[in-house]
């Protein structure tokens, strides 16, 4: 499931991004643009929320540094983990975090991957500009094709009140209505952060 050629410049740019935040900051929430520590903290716990337990396998698909991993460690939460990311700085920073855990530099198209109980992805759409609609359902059906359980993804949202130039915020109605091409399953969350949605996609009713 290869990308075209404009959705690979928004790649590039992203990992431009991102590796200069990394040499800025050095780590941390700054490292990956969030505004706080806290405000990633909260969309890890509402995207660990779509179901998550110690007896899971997940993929994060963006993984950055390895936060949700280390959260989810934090939280005695073990689950059997694998990371993704674009940017090889990035990934580079994780092997050295978290020697011994799968993290694989790489596109969630491009490279072969398995499938997981849950696929997760926190924070990889708001810097989008080509199609960023487009991108998004082809990366959540990318999601939906990879897990056995469920998916959990967050995005900028555009019933926010404020907004920064530059930044895609998706439409949660339209973002669900992409969403129920894959499944009727779905629940958006949209009760935590003024800014920004979650959703879970569900393959079977959750229990």
């Amino acid at each position: 499931m290869s990308l075209p050629d404009p959705f690979r410049v928004d790649d590039h740019r992203n990992i431009e991004l991102y590796t200069r935040l990394l040499k800025q900051y050095g780590g941390g929430a700054r490292a990956l643009n969030w505004g706080s520590q806290e405000s990633q903290a909260l969309r890890f716990s509402i995207l660990s929320a779509v179901g998550i337990t110690g007896a899971s396998t997940v993929l994060d698909i963006g993984c950055g540094l390895g936060d949700f991993y280390a959260w989810l460690q934090e939280s005695h939460v073990s689950v059997t983990y694998t990371g993704i990311d674009i940017t090889p700085s990035m990934i580079e920073r994780c092997h050295e975090r978290f020697p011994g855990v799968p993290f694989e530099c790489g596109s969630a198209f491009d490279t072969p991957l398995a499938t997981f109980d849950y696929v997760v992805a926190s924070g990889v759409f708001y810097y989008r500009q080509h199609e960023p609609v487009a991108f998004m359902r082809r990366l959540v059906a990318r999601m939906f094709s990879l897990c056995r359980v469920a998916i959990a993804f967050n995005t900028l949202s555009a019933w926010s009140a404020e907004r920064d130039e530059g930044e895609f915020y998706a439409d949660p109605c339209e973002t669900l209505a992409l969403c129920r091409t894959l499944s009727p399953h779905l629940v958006l969350r949209h009760d935590y952060h003024p800014r920004d949605f979650t959703v879970y996609v569900y393959r079977s009713p959750a229990s």
